[in-house]
Protein backbone atom coordinates (compact mmCIF):
# COMPACT_ATOMS: atom_id res chain seq x y z
CA UNK A 1 0.00 0.00 0.00
CA UNK A 2 1.55 3.31 -1.06
CA UNK A 3 1.88 6.19 1.39
CA UNK A 4 -0.41 9.11 0.55
CA UNK A 5 1.14 12.52 1.21
CA UNK A 6 -0.96 14.90 3.31
CA UNK A 7 -0.76 18.67 2.87
CA UNK A 8 -1.41 21.19 5.66
CA UNK A 9 -0.04 24.24 3.84
CA UNK A 10 -2.89 26.50 2.76
CA UNK A 11 -0.77 27.99 -0.02
CA UNK A 12 -0.53 24.53 -1.60
CA UNK A 13 -4.21 23.61 -1.23
CA UNK A 14 -5.01 24.67 -4.78
CA UNK A 15 -7.67 26.97 -6.13
CA UNK A 16 -9.63 24.77 -8.50
CA UNK A 17 -12.83 26.33 -9.88
CA UNK A 18 -15.93 24.67 -8.52
CA UNK A 19 -18.48 23.19 -10.89
CA UNK A 20 -21.75 25.08 -10.80
CA UNK A 21 -24.61 23.01 -9.47
CA UNK A 22 -26.94 24.88 -11.78
CA UNK A 23 -25.30 23.91 -15.10
CA UNK A 24 -26.80 20.78 -16.62
CA UNK A 25 -24.43 18.30 -18.31
CA UNK A 26 -26.63 18.34 -21.42
CA UNK A 27 -26.51 22.13 -21.59
CA UNK A 28 -28.55 24.95 -20.16
CA UNK A 29 -28.69 26.55 -16.72
CA UNK A 30 -31.27 25.95 -14.03
CA UNK A 31 -32.95 29.21 -13.07
CA UNK A 32 -35.82 28.20 -10.77
CA UNK A 33 -36.59 25.96 -7.83
CA UNK A 34 -38.98 23.95 -10.00
CA UNK A 35 -36.27 23.24 -12.58
CA UNK A 36 -33.87 22.35 -9.78
CA UNK A 37 -36.21 19.78 -8.28
CA UNK A 38 -37.42 18.27 -11.53
CA UNK A 39 -34.21 18.26 -13.56
CA UNK A 40 -30.89 19.14 -11.98
CA UNK A 41 -31.29 17.77 -8.47
CA UNK A 42 -32.04 14.18 -9.65
CA UNK A 43 -28.91 14.26 -11.84
CA UNK A 44 -26.64 15.33 -8.98
CA UNK A 45 -28.22 12.89 -6.53
CA UNK A 46 -27.64 10.04 -9.01
CA UNK A 47 -23.98 11.05 -9.44
CA UNK A 48 -23.37 11.04 -5.69
CA UNK A 49 -25.10 7.68 -5.38
CA UNK A 50 -23.11 6.11 -8.21
CA UNK A 51 -19.69 7.53 -7.40
CA UNK A 52 -19.43 8.45 -3.72
CA UNK A 53 -22.01 6.87 -1.40
CA UNK A 54 -23.87 3.99 -2.98
CA UNK A 55 -27.62 3.40 -2.88
CA UNK A 56 -29.51 3.54 0.41
CA UNK A 57 -31.65 0.40 0.83
CA UNK A 58 -35.43 0.82 0.94
CA UNK A 59 -37.55 0.56 4.05
CA UNK A 60 -37.78 -3.13 5.04
CA UNK A 61 -40.87 -5.08 4.12
CA UNK A 62 -41.82 -5.33 7.78
CA UNK A 63 -40.69 -3.30 10.79
CA UNK A 64 -41.86 -4.19 14.29
CA UNK A 65 -40.80 -2.09 17.30
CA UNK A 66 -40.35 -3.86 20.63
CA UNK A 67 -40.11 -1.77 23.78
CA UNK A 68 -37.30 -3.34 25.80
CA UNK A 69 -37.48 -0.84 28.65
CA UNK A 70 -39.02 2.42 29.76
CA UNK A 71 -37.93 4.65 32.63
CA UNK A 72 -40.31 7.58 33.16
CA UNK A 73 -38.10 9.48 35.65
CA UNK A 74 -34.77 9.40 33.82
CA UNK A 75 -32.23 12.19 34.28
CA UNK A 76 -33.61 13.07 37.70
CA UNK A 77 -37.18 13.15 36.44
CA UNK A 78 -36.53 15.37 33.42
CA UNK A 79 -37.07 12.70 30.80
CA UNK A 80 -38.60 9.43 29.78
CA UNK A 81 -35.98 6.97 28.55
CA UNK A 82 -36.88 4.13 26.23
CA UNK A 83 -34.94 1.32 24.67
CA UNK A 84 -36.58 0.14 21.47
CA UNK A 85 -35.59 -2.86 19.39
CA UNK A 86 -36.66 -2.60 15.74
CA UNK A 87 -37.20 -6.04 14.25
CA UNK A 88 -36.87 -5.71 10.48
CA UNK A 89 -37.36 -8.17 7.64
CA UNK A 90 -36.48 -7.89 3.97
CA UNK A 91 -36.66 -10.29 1.02
CA UNK A 92 -33.43 -12.07 2.02
CA UNK A 93 -33.39 -12.06 5.80
CA UNK A 94 -33.96 -10.37 9.14
CA UNK A 95 -32.06 -7.86 11.25
CA UNK A 96 -32.68 -5.90 14.42
CA UNK A 97 -31.61 -2.47 15.56
CA UNK A 98 -31.46 -1.23 19.18
CA UNK A 99 -32.39 2.41 19.76
CA UNK A 100 -31.88 4.61 22.81
CA UNK A 101 -34.56 7.31 22.99
CA UNK A 102 -35.10 10.19 25.41
CA UNK A 103 -38.24 12.37 25.58
CA UNK A 104 -38.52 15.53 27.74
CA UNK A 105 -41.13 15.34 30.49
CA UNK A 106 -41.51 19.06 31.14
CA UNK A 107 -42.84 20.18 27.73
CA UNK A 108 -46.60 20.30 27.19
CA UNK A 109 -46.60 20.55 23.39
CA UNK A 110 -45.01 18.46 20.61
CA UNK A 111 -41.24 18.84 20.63
CA UNK A 112 -38.48 18.76 18.05
CA UNK A 113 -36.02 15.89 17.93
CA UNK A 114 -32.40 15.09 17.13
CA UNK A 115 -31.68 11.75 15.43
CA UNK A 116 -28.19 10.40 14.87
CA UNK A 117 -25.89 7.40 14.82
CA UNK A 118 -23.36 6.92 17.62
CA UNK A 119 -19.85 5.48 17.57
CA UNK A 120 -19.41 3.53 20.79
CA UNK A 121 -22.82 2.01 21.51
CA UNK A 122 -25.98 3.29 23.18
CA UNK A 123 -24.66 2.76 26.71
CA UNK A 124 -21.77 5.11 25.93
CA UNK A 125 -24.09 8.03 25.16
CA UNK A 126 -25.27 8.57 28.73
CA UNK A 127 -23.95 8.18 32.26
CA UNK A 128 -27.20 6.53 33.34
CA UNK A 129 -27.01 2.89 34.35
CA UNK A 130 -29.02 0.03 32.94
CA UNK A 131 -28.59 0.59 29.20
CA UNK A 132 -28.22 -2.64 27.26
CA UNK A 133 -24.82 -3.15 25.64
CA UNK A 134 -24.67 -2.97 21.86
CA UNK A 135 -24.57 -6.49 20.43
CA UNK A 136 -21.95 -5.86 17.74
CA UNK A 137 -19.62 -3.72 19.85
CA UNK A 138 -16.98 -5.10 22.19
CA UNK A 139 -16.14 -1.92 24.10
CA UNK A 140 -18.51 0.92 24.91
CA UNK A 141 -16.17 3.73 25.93
CA UNK A 142 -17.97 6.69 27.53
CA UNK A 143 -18.90 9.45 25.06
CA UNK A 144 -21.59 11.29 26.99
CA UNK A 145 -19.93 14.61 26.16
CA UNK A 146 -20.67 14.01 22.47
CA UNK A 147 -24.40 13.76 23.04
CA UNK A 148 -25.12 16.19 25.90
CA UNK A 149 -28.51 14.55 26.40
CA UNK A 150 -29.43 16.51 29.58
CA UNK A 151 -28.68 19.77 27.73
CA UNK A 152 -30.90 18.77 24.80
CA UNK A 153 -33.69 17.64 27.10
CA UNK A 154 -33.53 20.96 28.98
CA UNK A 155 -33.81 22.72 25.61
CA UNK A 156 -37.00 20.79 24.89
CA UNK A 157 -35.70 18.27 22.36
CA UNK A 158 -36.11 14.53 22.13
CA UNK A 159 -32.99 12.50 21.26
CA UNK A 160 -32.82 9.12 19.49
CA UNK A 161 -29.65 7.23 18.61
CA UNK A 162 -28.34 3.83 17.62
CA UNK A 163 -24.86 2.41 17.07
CA UNK A 164 -23.15 2.39 13.67
CA UNK A 165 -22.08 -1.23 14.20
CA UNK A 166 -25.69 -2.37 14.54
CA UNK A 167 -26.19 -1.17 10.96
CA UNK A 168 -22.82 -1.97 9.36
CA UNK A 169 -19.85 -3.04 11.50
CA UNK A 170 -17.16 -0.52 10.60
CA UNK A 171 -14.69 -2.83 8.88
CA UNK A 172 -14.05 -4.30 5.44
CA UNK A 173 -15.93 -7.55 6.18
CA UNK A 174 -18.87 -5.81 7.88
CA UNK A 175 -21.41 -6.43 5.13
CA UNK A 176 -22.16 -9.98 6.24
CA UNK A 177 -23.45 -8.66 9.61
CA UNK A 178 -25.05 -5.51 8.22
CA UNK A 179 -28.54 -4.44 7.24
CA UNK A 180 -27.70 -5.49 3.68
CA UNK A 181 -28.30 -9.13 4.65
CA UNK A 182 -32.02 -8.27 4.54
CA UNK A 183 -31.75 -7.37 0.85
CA UNK A 184 -28.94 -9.51 -0.59
CA UNK A 185 -27.93 -13.18 -0.41
CA UNK A 186 -24.78 -14.07 1.52
CA UNK A 187 -22.87 -14.53 -1.74
CA UNK A 188 -23.15 -10.76 -2.38
CA UNK A 189 -22.00 -9.64 1.06
CA UNK A 190 -18.24 -10.00 0.67
CA UNK A 191 -15.65 -7.23 0.91
CA UNK A 192 -15.44 -7.05 -2.88
CA UNK A 193 -19.02 -5.80 -3.26
CA UNK A 194 -18.28 -2.18 -2.51
CA UNK A 195 -21.55 -0.92 -3.99
CA UNK A 196 -23.06 -1.91 -0.62
CA UNK A 197 -21.46 0.88 1.39
CA UNK A 198 -21.25 1.56 5.10
CA UNK A 199 -22.29 5.20 4.69
CA UNK A 200 -25.53 4.27 2.94
CA UNK A 201 -26.20 1.60 5.58
CA UNK A 202 -25.74 4.18 8.33
CA UNK A 203 -27.97 6.64 6.43
CA UNK A 204 -30.60 3.88 6.26
CA UNK A 205 -30.41 3.80 10.06
CA UNK A 206 -31.01 7.55 10.31
CA UNK A 207 -34.28 7.13 8.41
CA UNK A 208 -35.33 4.26 10.66
CA UNK A 209 -34.80 6.53 13.67
CA UNK A 210 -37.00 9.10 11.96
CA UNK A 211 -39.67 6.44 11.30
CA UNK A 212 -39.78 5.69 15.00
CA UNK A 213 -39.85 9.32 16.10
CA UNK A 214 -42.79 9.99 13.78
CA UNK A 215 -44.91 7.45 15.69
CA UNK A 216 -44.79 9.47 18.92
CA UNK A 217 -47.54 12.11 19.35
CA UNK A 218 -45.26 14.07 21.71
CA UNK A 219 -42.89 14.80 18.81
CA UNK A 220 -43.47 17.37 16.07
CA UNK A 221 -42.58 15.37 12.95
CA UNK A 222 -41.84 18.62 11.08
CA UNK A 223 -38.90 19.34 13.41
CA UNK A 224 -36.78 16.19 13.35
CA UNK A 225 -33.13 16.95 12.58
CA UNK A 226 -30.34 14.54 11.68
CA UNK A 227 -26.94 15.06 13.31
CA UNK A 228 -23.61 13.37 12.74
CA UNK A 229 -19.93 13.70 13.61
CA UNK A 230 -16.94 12.79 11.40
CA UNK A 231 -17.84 9.79 9.19
CA UNK A 232 -21.32 10.02 10.64
CA UNK A 233 -21.40 13.69 9.62
CA UNK A 234 -20.97 12.52 6.04
CA UNK A 235 -23.80 10.12 6.80
CA UNK A 236 -26.08 12.86 8.15
CA UNK A 237 -25.69 14.92 4.97
CA UNK A 238 -26.34 11.90 2.75
CA UNK A 239 -29.36 10.86 4.84
CA UNK A 240 -30.92 14.34 4.65
CA UNK A 241 -30.23 14.55 0.91
CA UNK A 242 -32.22 11.35 0.39
CA UNK A 243 -34.94 11.70 3.03
CA UNK A 244 -36.85 14.96 2.74
CA UNK A 245 -38.68 14.30 6.00
CA UNK A 246 -35.65 15.56 7.94
CA UNK A 247 -36.18 19.20 8.86
CA UNK A 248 -32.47 19.91 8.56
CA UNK A 249 -29.00 18.46 8.98
CA UNK A 250 -25.94 19.10 11.15
CA UNK A 251 -22.54 18.00 9.86
CA UNK A 252 -19.87 18.12 12.57
CA UNK A 253 -16.22 17.81 11.45
CA UNK A 254 -17.27 15.68 8.47
CA UNK A 255 -14.24 16.56 6.32
CA UNK A 256 -13.31 14.67 3.18
CA UNK A 257 -16.33 13.29 1.28
CA UNK A 258 -18.47 15.13 3.80
CA UNK A 259 -18.78 18.92 3.89
CA UNK A 260 -15.19 19.74 2.79
CA UNK A 261 -14.44 20.46 -0.85
CA UNK A 262 -12.90 17.54 -2.75
CA UNK A 263 -10.88 19.75 -5.09
CA UNK A 264 -8.73 21.19 -2.30
CA UNK A 265 -5.53 19.36 -1.45
CA UNK A 266 -5.64 19.89 2.30
CA UNK A 267 -5.88 17.35 5.09
CA UNK A 268 -7.54 14.05 4.27
CA UNK A 269 -8.06 13.47 0.56
CA UNK A 270 -10.01 11.04 -1.59
CA UNK A 271 -6.76 9.15 -2.23
CA UNK A 272 -6.24 8.67 1.50
CA UNK A 273 -9.80 7.96 2.54
CA UNK A 274 -10.43 5.36 -0.16
CA UNK A 275 -7.17 3.64 0.72
CA UNK A 276 -8.01 3.54 4.45
CA UNK A 277 -11.79 3.01 4.44
CA UNK A 278 -12.77 1.44 1.11
CA UNK A 279 -15.93 -0.10 2.60
CA UNK A 280 -17.42 3.36 3.08
CA UNK A 281 -17.58 4.05 -0.67
CA UNK A 282 -18.31 2.42 -4.03
CA UNK A 283 -15.29 1.31 -6.04
CA UNK A 284 -16.19 4.01 -8.59
CA UNK A 285 -14.72 6.65 -6.27
CA UNK A 286 -11.24 5.12 -6.57
CA UNK A 287 -10.98 6.43 -10.13
CA UNK A 288 -10.92 10.00 -8.77
CA UNK A 289 -8.30 9.42 -6.06
CA UNK A 290 -5.59 11.27 -7.99
CA UNK A 291 -7.90 13.55 -9.99
CA UNK A 292 -10.67 14.87 -7.68
CA UNK A 293 -11.14 17.88 -9.99
CA UNK A 294 -12.53 15.44 -12.57
CA UNK A 295 -15.53 14.66 -10.36
CA UNK A 296 -18.82 15.87 -11.85
CA UNK A 297 -19.67 17.43 -8.46
CA UNK A 298 -18.15 18.81 -5.30
CA UNK A 299 -19.47 18.78 -1.77
CA UNK A 300 -21.29 22.11 -1.96
CA UNK A 301 -23.70 20.24 -4.21
CA UNK A 302 -24.30 17.66 -1.49
CA UNK A 303 -25.27 20.46 0.89
CA UNK A 304 -27.43 21.94 -1.86
CA UNK A 305 -29.32 18.68 -2.31
CA UNK A 306 -30.86 19.40 1.10
CA UNK A 307 -32.13 22.86 0.10
CA UNK A 308 -34.29 24.64 1.02
CA UNK A 309 -34.04 22.85 4.36
CA UNK A 310 -31.33 24.27 6.63
CA UNK A 311 -27.85 22.79 6.99
CA UNK A 312 -25.29 23.61 9.68
CA UNK A 313 -21.64 22.82 8.97
CA UNK A 314 -19.32 22.70 11.99
CA UNK A 315 -15.51 22.65 12.16
CA UNK A 316 -12.78 22.74 14.83
CA UNK A 317 -9.57 24.79 14.81
CA UNK A 318 -7.26 21.84 15.54
CA UNK A 319 -9.02 19.45 13.15
CA UNK A 320 -6.92 20.24 10.09
CA UNK A 321 -7.46 16.68 8.86
CA UNK A 322 -11.08 17.65 8.14
CA UNK A 323 -10.07 20.92 6.40
CA UNK A 324 -12.14 23.56 8.25
CA UNK A 325 -11.61 26.17 5.54
CA UNK A 326 -12.70 23.68 2.89
CA UNK A 327 -15.86 22.97 4.89
CA UNK A 328 -16.61 26.69 5.11
CA UNK A 329 -16.00 27.27 1.39
CA UNK A 330 -18.32 24.38 0.58
CA UNK A 331 -21.09 25.72 2.82
CA UNK A 332 -20.68 29.17 1.26
CA UNK A 333 -20.73 27.84 -2.31
CA UNK A 334 -24.02 26.06 -1.62
CA UNK A 335 -25.59 29.50 -1.65
CA UNK A 336 -26.09 29.36 -5.43
CA UNK A 337 -28.65 26.61 -4.84
CA UNK A 338 -30.29 28.21 -1.81
CA UNK A 339 -30.77 31.42 -3.82
CA UNK A 340 -33.26 29.52 -5.97
CA UNK A 341 -35.40 29.38 -2.82
CA UNK A 342 -34.95 33.02 -1.83
CA UNK A 343 -31.98 32.61 0.53
CA UNK A 344 -28.34 33.62 0.14
CA UNK A 345 -27.14 31.13 2.74
CA UNK A 346 -23.77 32.52 3.84
CA UNK A 347 -22.71 33.68 0.37
CA UNK A 348 -21.38 37.06 1.51
CA UNK A 349 -19.45 35.79 4.54
CA UNK A 350 -15.72 35.37 5.10
CA UNK A 351 -14.06 32.55 7.04
CA UNK A 352 -14.99 33.37 10.64
CA UNK A 353 -12.95 33.55 13.80
CA UNK A 354 -13.46 30.72 16.32
CA UNK A 355 -16.69 30.85 18.31
CA UNK A 356 -18.11 33.43 15.89
CA UNK A 357 -20.80 31.57 13.94
CA UNK A 358 -22.14 32.81 10.63
CA UNK A 359 -25.77 31.82 10.35
CA UNK A 360 -27.73 32.43 7.18
CA UNK A 361 -31.42 31.62 6.87
CA UNK A 362 -30.64 28.37 5.05
CA UNK A 363 -26.98 27.58 5.73
CA UNK A 364 -24.84 28.05 8.81
CA UNK A 365 -21.18 27.57 9.68
CA UNK A 366 -19.07 27.87 12.80
CA UNK A 367 -15.50 27.13 13.86
CA UNK A 368 -15.03 25.84 17.40
CA UNK A 369 -11.71 26.06 19.24
CA UNK A 370 -10.38 22.56 19.84
CA UNK A 371 -9.96 19.14 18.33
CA UNK A 372 -11.99 16.62 16.31
CA UNK A 373 -14.89 15.98 18.69
CA UNK A 374 -18.41 17.03 19.71
CA UNK A 375 -18.67 19.20 22.81
CA UNK A 376 -21.20 21.22 24.79
CA UNK A 377 -20.05 24.28 22.80
CA UNK A 378 -21.01 22.52 19.58
CA UNK A 379 -24.46 21.75 20.88
CA UNK A 380 -24.91 25.35 22.04
CA UNK A 381 -24.39 26.52 18.45
CA UNK A 382 -26.56 23.71 17.07
CA UNK A 383 -29.47 24.70 19.28
CA UNK A 384 -29.03 28.37 18.40
CA UNK A 385 -29.06 27.58 14.67
CA UNK A 386 -32.10 25.33 14.91
CA UNK A 387 -34.04 27.98 16.83
CA UNK A 388 -33.11 30.61 14.24
CA UNK A 389 -34.22 28.48 11.30
CA UNK A 390 -37.35 26.81 12.67
CA UNK A 391 -40.37 27.86 10.67
CA UNK A 392 -42.99 25.75 12.47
Amino acid sequence: MSEVAINYDESLAGDHPLPSALLRPTGGRVSSAVEWYNRRRPEILADFERIMYGKIPPRPETVRPERLSEVTDALGGKATRREIRLHMEGPCGVHFLDILWYLPNHVNKPVGAIAGINFQGNAACTDEDGIRPTVNFKSEAPQQHRWQIPMLIDAGFSVATCCRNDLFPDRADGRAESIYKMFHPASELGAANRDLTAISAWAFGCSRLLDLLETEPRIDARRIWVHGHSRLGKTALWAAANDSRFAGAVSNDSGCCGAALDRRDFGETIAKITETFPWWFPAALDAYAETPAALPFDQHMLIGLIAPRPVLVASATEDLWADPRGEFLSARAAGEIYRLFGSDGISGCEFPAPETPVFGDGVGYYLRTGKHDVTATDWKFVLEFIRRTMTV
